[in-house]
């Protein structure tokens, strides 16, 4: 995983990148107070920080998407002026965004060429062939063997954010940030990632990193500065540091969430609230049967690809199914559709919450009550809003959404507040089943341990849990069963004492648990 150390570089490519001074408020609320920080040529500079430390915030004033309240930004001794996205692309300045943002009826070459196409011989003609060329070199590079005439949203999202990363280097941008580009992606996805910021850190650019994944912070990068409520409270070389002086410098506080939140369970005699039976939809997965009681925490394990999150979708009614049941409680969802599901018990939390789950234009309150609206109290016709917001702080309060007020649009939310916010939706619908279809995904180490332990607290209810997670130590501290699948099949089972990621990781690539 690790780019390696700094041998053979050459001269530099990107410039020196400096942000002097940066604040930024939104509705009134500061979210950086002041912040300098620089990114110098052939070197990893990681940002870290709590959800709503300011981290994301201050890599889109770098890159032009926000417009500082003050300060001034820096590019090879030059002062630049007020930037917006292409204008900073302009100067070899790219964001990876943490939810990739491609335009999904596009081809991953259009995605790739958009505003530089190139000319064909003629000169209104479009080269195409050469630009198709040249998009699965770039795609190479970045690990990602995929057509590139492919519609972008056919791809999972795990490709759509290496499309993301291919992106950057085919616009030849020199100063290149990366806002959690590794949280939808496997193992062996990061890995490559690594390798192309190590090749890109060997030819000079300039780097910035954020990840929650405190180990690759260690691995991959030369400098850390950590940000807490808006201030820079650390900035070291990544030899100075361990995990615990970077967990204590975000959040104050030693975080247990590499321990189990509460021992195994088991749940044998108690009421079966979720039977999947023979469910299967091709090409995705086949004849795939398990079972949830009351009060167990059921995890699926797989690489991306294997199937976890299409099961997911089928039993919700997101995706058809060619064969199979699907029973909550005893009772047979026929013909389910999202709508079904909830009125029967079962909601789902999706992976992507940027087109999924959360509602970006809308504040909390709505986006908390979405999925209950036919519940909600009513004069005549029309919504009783003192209800609403009633039930909407208390969802918030019990999954510490961290917000202005529940006026706040969502999209002014980080994207673990975003996450919370989600489960405060679900909790509000009283479900006897819920699945969890990457709920720490993008959530930095202490978001993980409240979420790990709202879970727990939901089983400890009687709440019978669906838990898919990308990283195999979470569903080993979390669950007490996990299923593995590969390859659209589950190919067995581990639980209790059984259940460690080592012996989980060797299932899902296809072997036997040791």
């Amino acid at each position: 995983m690790s780019p390696g150390p700094r041998t053979d570089r050459r001269q530099p490519a990107g410039p020196h990148y400096e942000g002097r001074s940066i604040s930024k408020a939104f509705d009134g609320a500061p979210v950086l107070s002041g912040i300098t920080v620089s990114f110098a040529p052939g070197e990893i500079h990681s940002v870290l920080g709590e959800n709503g430390a300011g981290k994301s915030t201050l890599l889109k004033i770098l890159a032009g998407v926000y417009q500082p309240d003050s300060g001034e930004l820096i590019l090879g001794g030059q002062r630049l002026p007020a930037l917006s996205p292409r204008s900073a692309q302009a100067r070899g300045i790219y964001l990876v965004p943490q939810e990739p943002a491609l335009m999904g009826s596009l081809s991953v070459t259009e995605n790739l060429f958009v505003g530089i196409l190139k000319r064909g011989r003629l000169r209104f003609n479009v080269d195409w062939a050469g630009m198709h060329r040249e998009a699965s070199s770039y795609l190479n590079r970045v690990g990602l063997h995929i057509d590139p005439e492919a519609r972008a949203e056919d791809l999972s999202i795990a490709q759509q954010q290496l499309v993301e990363c291919a992106r950057a280097l085919v616009h030849r941008c020199t100063v290149i940030f990366f806002d959690e580009p590794t949280s939808p992606l496997t193992a062996n996805e990061a890995a490559t990632l690594f390798e192309v910021m190590a090749k890109l850190r060997r030819d000079g650019y300039s780097q910035g990193f954020i990840s929650h994944r405190l180990d690759e912070v260690l691995t991959v990068s030369d400098r850390v500065s950590v940000l807490r409520d808006g201030d820079k409270v650390l900035s070291a070389h990544v030899s100075e540091v361990d995990r615990s002086a970077l967990v204590k410098a975000m959040v104050g506080r030693d975080v247990a969430s590499r321990r189990r939140v509460r021992p195994p369970v088991d749940a044998t005699g108690r009421e079966e609230v979720l039977h999947v039976e023979d469910l299967s939809s091709a090409p995705a997965f086949e004849g795939v049967t398990f079972g949830v009681r009351a009060g167990e925490v059921v995890g699926l394990a797989g690489l991306v690809g294997s199937g976890r999150t299409e099961i997911a979708e089928t039993i919700f009614g997101l995706r058809a199914a060619d064969r199979g049941t699907v029973h909550v409680r005893g009772e047979l969802l026929a013909h389910r559709t999202p709508r079904s599901c909830i009125d029967a018990g079962l909601v789902y939390l999706p992976e992507d919450r940027a087109r999924h789950g959360i509602f970006a234009e809308v504040e909390v309150q709505r986006n908390v009550t979405a999925g209950v609206v036919p519940r909600l109290e009513r004069f005549g016709p029309l919504l009783k809003t003192s209800a609403e917001r009633r039930m909407a702080g208390e969802a918030t309060a019990r999954t510490a959404v961290r917000m202005t007020s529940l006026d706040t649009l969502v999209k002014a939310l980080s994207g673990g507040n975003q996450q919370r916010a989600m489960l405060a939706r679900w909790l509000l619908a009283e479900p006897r089943v819920a699945i969890f279809d990457e709920p720490t995904r993008g959530v930095d180490v202490a978001a993980k341990d409240d979420i790990y332990r709202i879970v727990a607290h939901l089983a400890d209810e009687g709440l019978g849990c669906v838990l898919i997670s990308s990283e195999l130590s979470e569903l080993a501290i979390v669950c007490d069963r996990a299923l593995a699948i590969y390859e659209g099949r589950v190919v067995g089972e581990l639980s209790g004492a059984e259940l460690t990621d080592d012996r989980l990781g060797a299932m899902v690539v296809g072997g036997h648990a040791s």
